[in-house]
């Protein structure tokens, strides 16, 4: 029956935006048409508005030019940081042109639900499961507070695991207007095999067709596909290896706001798995060793999480020798990338730790990381230390289970750094504090244009 739910909007955004005025005092057509829409929203999502979403509607060119704009405005500093820590880390190259990418990140938008105006902002006609999408967005903000979904201290993995919730669960509402208004159906009457098999069908299409670096595309080929399929799961039992529901309608939709509060999810790999994840491992460096401080600068750090670890790694799928990048990812234990800045050079370098399930999987990914970077070892004596194809030093190390690469950082300073990068032990890596966005977080606060 997924031919009955090609109308959810699998590439509908959540994103930030400045309010946009405009709505007369008379109710027109089109306004009667949003007030029974925001009605149908409450009735599907088993919640209710404490006070109105308001709607406005712009043209495609309008956001176009919106986009644009935000993309001139942004900070070249900004930029140039960007492809200094992410763009070396292996996600695009250093030169690549992030401004004409920022531009266009927003391309797969149709209608977004506005953290600071608290309304919908539709993108030329849309169909009215897209307003059903954006107005459960709405419900919950009012009951749940999303705004916490922009807290700097939340790394790139968590917050796409808390958006995969936030999307996964508009659409199953989307899914449940469409079934109760199409067939006069609800949803344990789905055939969610191949409902799930279509829309991540429909996510493989999205990366396999995006001219832009894979990293921008992390949020529209995560969140919504994987989203459903958690939130499907947390509510019927159904999932695409057991599409089956395993409880007695009326669901209880008490478990999806769970989701928002004390059952919130703190990891792709947990939205990946259903929540049969792993122990997360504590691996890596948030701060720079003491006896590095006066030589190296903290400028930022990380965790790329098994979803952003699958987009670094993806480029290399078919490579002979390396195997599938997918079941690779999977079997992601824990990361951290630490982005630093030399005192002495000012040369940006990147520390990135990671574990894995074995030391089979790691190796898998010590050779990948290898082929990332087009580097080979240099000679001499010590095989840990090579140079990138793009000129700049590499110190790749596995021991067991885990796995340090190092990139643009001094020679001398190599060995003790990475070092430091193999502690032992598990940590709450979840507790610790940021003080900047990540990536994650960044590049969604642009993809609906103005950023402020």
């Amino acid at each position: 029956m997924n031919r009955f739910f090609d109308g959810i909007a699998l590439l509908v955004g959540l994103s930030v935006i400045p309010a946009i005025a405009g709505c007369s005092d008379e109710a027109s057509e089109e306004e009667r048409r949003f007030a029974r829409l925001a009605k149908r929203a409450e009735q599907v999502r088993e919640l209710s508005f404490r006070h109105a979403v308001p709607v406005v509607t712009i043209t495609r060119d309008e956001f176009e030019a919106d986009q644009e704009a935000a993309a001139a405005a942004a900070e070249e500093d900004d930029l140039a940081e960007m492809a200094a820590t992410y763009g070396r880390l292996g996600y695009f190259p250093l030169d690549a042109d992030l401004r004409e990418t920022v531009a266009r990140s927003g391309d797969w938008a149709a209608a977004w639900y506005s953290l600071e105006s608290n309304g919908i902002v539709l993108i030329g006609e849309v169909d009215d499961s897209v307003l059903i999408h954006e107005y459960v967005h709405g419900l919950q903000d009012q009951h749940f507070d999303l705004a916490p979904d922009q807290d700097d201290a939340l790394t790139s993995d968590a917050f796409l695991a808390r958006r995969a919730v936030t999307e996964g669960d508009a659409t199953l509402a989307e899914g449940r207007f469409i079934m109760q208004e199409r067939l006069d159906a609800d949803l344990h009457l789905v055939d969610w095999g191949p409902l799930l098999s279509s829309v991540h069908a429909r996510r493989e299409e999205l990366l396999a067709g995006s001219e832009l670096p894979l990293l921008f595309m992390a949020y529209p080929s995560f969140a919504y596909s994987f989203g459903l399929e958690y939130c499907a799961h947390n509510l019927t039992g159904a999932s695409a290896a057991t599409p089956v529901i395993d409880r007695l309608p009326p669901f209880d939709w008490s478990s999806e706001d769970a989701l928002f509060t004390t059952r919130a999810p703190t990891s792709t790999q947990q939205i990946l798995t259903l929540d049969a994840q792993d122990p997360e491992v504590g691996v890596g460096l948030d701060e720079m060793p003491s006896a590095l401080d006066d030589r190296l600068e903290r400028l930022n750090w990380d965790t790329l999480g098994e979803w952003l670890t699958y987009l670094l790694l993806r480029p290399l799928e078919g490579a002979p020798d390396l195997g599938d990048m997918r079941a690779l990812a999977a079997a992601w234990d824990g990361d951290r990338a630490l982005f630093l800045r030399d005192r002495k050079t000012d040369a940006i370098g990147t520390a990135w730790a990671s574990a894995w399930d074995d030391a089979g999987a790691a190796a898998g990914v010590e050779a990948a990381l290898w082929r990332l970077y087009d580097g080979s070892p240099i000679a001499g004596d010590e095989p840990r230390l090579g140079r990138a194809g793009d000129g700049e030093l590499l110190w790749i190390e596995r021991r067991e289970e885990r796995v340090v690469a190092l990139k643009n950082v001094d020679e001398a300073l190599m060995p003790s750094l990475a070092e430091a990068a193999f502690p032992s032990g598990i940590r709450p890596m979840r507790h610790m504090i940021r003080t900047r966005p990540s990536l994650a977080a960044r590049l969604s606060r642009r993809l609906a244009g103005r950023h402020h």
